[in-house]
């Protein structure tokens, strides 16, 4: 049995008194028990993250594996694997660390047989990055939201810890499930706006380029704004652009991403759905309140590139040049999209400009719904 470890000669009880400081004896006590190191408990009280070391255990698991030994059971070059680790976004572990599980193994062999299927290393990467992203993005948002749940005033180190982990033991598999439905969700609508030639079937690859519609919205004067609001309600303003943006959008248009305080939304070869989605976008925002900043909304279409979840090309810079230009409370579009609508708009023309990166002038129109007809006279 180890000798008990001396808190108060370790430095693990520095700058705590009365009841915080028997609290964090006591989960000093738990975090012992569980086969924390003393490293561990040293870097967790520098850091000022002691009370979030159980969840960070329950979520690691049981480490019994080096980076070398996973690749060894997998199948994995080494050197592949840690390029997938990094494609990821997660830290390399050095080498004699035993800090993988038997999860991690299964992992790096179902990466294995994507490439024994014909998936080249680039696609296999380039997936696992958006993965990282979006995985980092869910876990932070998951973090913060169950975090302020779960603090109560009054609170120790010991009370919040400990809730925590109990939390994530309870909840956290109940996630994954969801997770990998969403997913499934997703695929089935990436499916549908997906088009595939015969030509494309022919040639026995789908095609780089498409022709797409791409709007950007942006918050005015966000930055001024938050000279004046803390972080918080500024994030709870950039939320609510986001929010606003799903509850109108109209298919196929899709939330790409949001930038701060600005969305980019792509529709694939239907322009009206595109028009109508900034209209209702522009009307929720006008109609949200004084507080709420004004929106612009820019639109520009064309033949762009699709990778890894994003667009690349003319229209998506022009887009975000058009929009940056536009006035507050207004919709400007270029010429391309006015002649690729099928409805009826309000179209006034707004001139021609010359943006940075983009090579021949652009004709521009601010776009609006189209007046009432009046009522027809009765004689």
């Amino acid at each position: 049995m180890a000798d008990p470890v001396d808190y108060e000669a370790e430095g693990l009880l520095g700058g705590v008194e009365g009841d915080e400081r028997e609290a964090r004896r006591e989960l000093l006590d738990v975090l012992v028990a569980d086969g924390a190191t003393l490293d561990e408990l040293k870097r967790a009280v520098a850091e000022d993250r002691l009370a979030l070391l159980p969840v960070e255990r329950v979520l690691a698991g049981e480490g019994k594996y080096t980076a070398g030994e996973v690749a060894e059971l997998s199948g994995l070059d080494p050197d592949f694997q840690d390029r997938l680790f990094r494609a990821l976004g997660l830290a390399l572990a050095d080498p004699d660390d035993r800090v993988y599980g038997d999860e991690d193994v299964e992992d790096a062999r179902t990466v294995t047989r994507f490439l024994e299927a014909g998936f080249s290393e680039d696609t296999v990467l380039e997936v696992c990055r958006v993965l990282g992203d979006s995985m980092a993005r869910v876990a932070a948002t998951v973090g913060g939201v169950v975090g302020q749940t779960l603090v109560q005033p009054g609170d120790t180190e010991r009370d919040l810890g400990l809730r925590y982990a109990q939390v994530t033991r309870e909840l956290g598999p109940q996630l994954e499930p969801l997770i990998v439905h969403v997913l499934k969700r997703h695929q089935v609508e990436n499916a549908k706006r997906v088009v595939v030639s015969r030509a494309d079937i022919a040639a026995g690859s789908l095609r780089g380029a498409m022709e797409i519609g791409v709007l950007f919205a942006d918050l005015v004067d966000f930055t001024r704004l938050g000279e004046d609001v803390d972080p918080a309600e500024l994030g709870q303003v950039a939320g609510r652009l986001t929010d606003l943006a799903l509850e109108v959008t109209v298919p196929p248009v899709r939330l790409v991403k949001n930038i701060g305080d600005a969305v980019m939304l792509v529709s694939p070869r239907d322009v009206d759905a595109l028009l109508e989605t900034a209209l209702s976008l522009l009307e929720r925002a006008e109609s949200a309140g004084e507080e709420f900043p004004q929106v612009r909304i820019g639109i520009a279409c064309g033949e762009a590139l699709g990778r890894a979840g994003d667009w690349y090309g003319r229209p998506v810079n022009l887009a975000s040049r058009v929009t940056a230009y536009a006035r507050p409370g207004t919709i400007l579009a270029t010429n391309e999209v006015r002649d690729g609508a099928r409805g009826g708009y309000g179209w006034s023309k707004a001139g021609i400009r010359r943006f940075k990166g983009i090579r021949e002038p652009v004709g521009l129109l601010r776009v609006r719904r189209p007046e009432p007809s009046p009522p027809a006279s009765q004689d």
